[in-house]
């Protein structure tokens, strides 16, 4: 295993296949092996690792299972088309936000906040109890001691949107929030000190807030889309000069 531990990865899980699973699983997504030129074979995949086929073969049905890998007689392992990848997976969003500097998949990742978010704050101010409101207030509070201290800024943002869709009592919301937390770190980090995006979103933030606790949810919708457009406007803007090679 002297091959597996030389690369850095976040202790997660205990057992050898899982470990094998969170190094091949990352090195997919940042794009170490072209689905055009495959992987490399078995016995060269597990010599380079430092392991058995039979631990490998089991982290590959795992990662075929996320959608990441196909196995064919003949041909061998391919990484599959990132249109086919189970991008919802709590592993693969984990690879994701680990990802070193890939700025469209925080933009994808905002965009579907803009679709997503609004309605949770909508349904928040429906169904909040007084405890789900005491605790977004509180995550308010902690996030607006935030200022000035910008390492302790996506922690608390996400815990205030994570109040939010906890506060929706929609299950699945609930559940989105969860999943979403190692990518929504990511895009923090990456809006926050360029733009300034965090001083200048505290006041919507609160907007959000009260709305909620006035159970007004036509406000908390509006103000939670225009939240969530302020990182998505500068994300847009970094992706499509990136593309044009405005940007390193």
């Amino acid at each position: 295993m002297k091959a597996l531990q030389s690369q850095s990865n976040p202790p997660r899980r205990r057992t050898l296949p899982d470990m094998v699973v969170d190094q091949l699983g990352l090195r997919i997504v940042r794009g170490d092996f072209s689905p055009a030129g495959g992987l490399p074979t078995e016995p060269e995949l597990s010599a380079e690792l430092g392991i058995s086929r039979n631990v490998l073969r089991e982290a590959i049905k795992v990662l075929a299972s996320k959608g990441l890998l196909e196995v064919r007689p003949k041909i061998g392992m391919r990484v599959r088309d990132k249109t086919q990848w189970n991008v919802l997976d709590p592993d693969v969003v984990g690879w994701f936000s680990l990802d070193g500097g890939d700025l469209h998949n925080a933009h994808d990742f905002v965009e579907f906040r803009r679709i997503i978010e609004p309605q949770a704050s909508y349904l928040a101010a429906l169904r909040a109890t007084d405890a789900d409101i005491a605790r977004i207030e509180k995550a308010l509070e902690d996030l607006c001691a935030c200022v000035g201290q910008p390492d302790r800024v996506p922690a608390a943002d996400i815990l205030f949107h994570r109040s939010i869709y906890d506060a929706s009592h929609n299950a699945i919301l609930k559940h989105l929030g969860s999943l979403m937390a190692p990518l929504m770190h990511k895009q923090v980090i990456l809006t926050t000190e360029p733009s300034g995006s965090f001083e200048k979103g505290l006041p919507l933030h609160r907007k959000v807030t009260e709305a909620i606790a006035r159970r007004d949810p036509v406000k908390a919708e509006l103000y939670s889309r225009e939240l969530v457009n302020m990182p998505y406007a500068d994300l847009h803007a970094w992706t499509h000069s990136t593309d044009r090679g405005l940007l390193p």
